[in-house]
């Protein structure tokens, strides 16, 4: 996979694991938010990665 391509996955990952994050933190599973959270954490540093080569 070319960087560009990478970059929309790991965006849409990022994105769509934010979501998840806000949406069970809100409805008060706290257990499973803190799991979308570290995903988005490790997304953005893997994306941070990806970014910092070009």
């Amino acid at each position: 996979m070319n960087e560009r391509r990478l970059r929309s996955v790991y965006l849409v990952g990022v994105g769509v694991s934010a979501y998840a994050f806000w949406y069970f933190l809100s409805a008060g599973s706290d257990l499973v938010a803190v799991a979308f959270g570290v995903a988005t954490i490790v997304l953005i540093a893997r994306l941070r990665a990806v970014t910092a080569d070009s």
